[in-house]
């Protein structure tokens, strides 16, 4: 299926969609969520406008047939500078101006300039699609860079600064920081404006760190010793199994026949890609989840340790010191 949109905002651009391809579309305070329809696929879009200028979407679905979604050419008032974070599955893309594809898979990261809001993105069927994408003008990021422009290569300045007329893509890994982020951004425990606060606030975070990484950016990714770029994408999906199973996560084994590596290459791939291993990513996920909510102050230290999957009480304390350098029930103080 294909669907015509023109981007001015969240809103206008759910409705069109929802008039083209059905769905169940619901408005929040500064939040859109498009339900797909069961002809289409299952699953949602969430739009939520952070500020002026910062839009953060959310995509995670299973579609039963390819979706092309075509954005025409509107006015250079709506250019954009987009960051997107491809968490599972694989997307592709086109932009007027540039001859290659878009092409996007699990575990990557990529920064595209985007004039005049117009361009193509093909999602594909039969596959678990889980995509964040964060949206700026780039007005609103020159004017956040304005005192750190200069710590940019002159090519990136460049890049930066005419992104409203000048279309430009780079695919890149995403770093384990970014991945812990994009986790929390997709477990997010809160609701209403606290929800969106949140939000924005991990959007900036994850701003920050693609920025900090483009001050010093090699002119491609580096690519991993002895490991094939579908190992990587393999590897990026077994974190993702691992960390939407916290309280009862697969051993070694179905892990590694899950995502169709043997034992070896999984827990080579893990210290490689992620800098530990299997349990350690593991670990550090429940570790970061459960500072978060023992932040939100609405569970019991004993509730919090079985939701992240520690039953002893006395190692979720130890572990959690050695991760903060307190004990959860110190933290919490130091919270009130």
């Amino acid at each position: 299926m294909k669907v015509a949109l023109s981007f001015t905002d969240i809103q206008q651009a759910t409705q069109a969609f929802q008039q083209q391809a059905g769905g169940d579309r619901q408005l929040n305070i500064g939040e859109t969520v498009l339900c797909l329809p069961a002809t289409l696929g299952q699953g949602y879009l969430r739009g939520l406008n952070l500020r002026d200028g910062l839009d953060l979407f959310i995509y995670e679905f299973e579609l039963k047939q390819d979706l092309i979604l075509d954005f025409t050419q509107l006015s250079p008032q709506y250019s954009l500078i987009d960051f997107t974070f491809c968490v599972s599955g694989r997307t592709m893309g086109s932009l007027p101006g540039l001859k290659s594809k878009l092409n996007v898979a699990a575990g990557q990261t990529t920064f595209t300039t985007i004039p005049d809001a117009a361009g193509t993105t093909e999602l594909l069927a039969e596959q678990k699609i889980v995509v964040i994408c964060l949206a700026i003008t780039p007005d609103l990021l020159l004017t956040l860079l304005e005192n750190d422009l200069h710590k940019f290569s002159l090519n990136w300045q460049q890049r930066l600064r005419h992104a409203a007329s000048t279309p430009y893509f780079q695919p890149n890994y995403t770093h384990p920081e970014i991945a812990n982020i994009l986790q929390l951004i997709l477990h997010c425990p809160h609701q209403a404006g606290i929800r969106r606060l949140y939000l924005e606030a991990k959007a900036l975070e994850l701003l920050a760190l693609c920025m900090a990484q483009l001050t010093h950016y090699c002119s491609a990714p580096a690519p991993l010793d002895g490991v094939k770029p579908k190992d990587i994408e393999a590897l990026h999906r077994a974190k993702t199994i691992l960390l939407q199973n916290i309280t009862n996560p697969p051993g070694i084994t179905e892990l590694a026949r899950q995502v169709g590596l043997n034992e070896r290459k999984l827990q080579r791939g893990f210290q490689q890609l992620f800098g530990t291993t299997v349990f350690g990513v593991l670990h550090d996920y429940r570790m970061e989840r459960a500072r978060q909510l023992l932040e939100a102050d609405q569970m019991t230290i004993e509730a919090i340790a079985n939701t992240v999957g520690i039953a002893h009480r006395g190692y979720f304390a130890s572990a959690f010191k050695r991760k903060f350098g307190s004990t959860p029930r110190t933290y919490l103080k130091r919270l009130r």
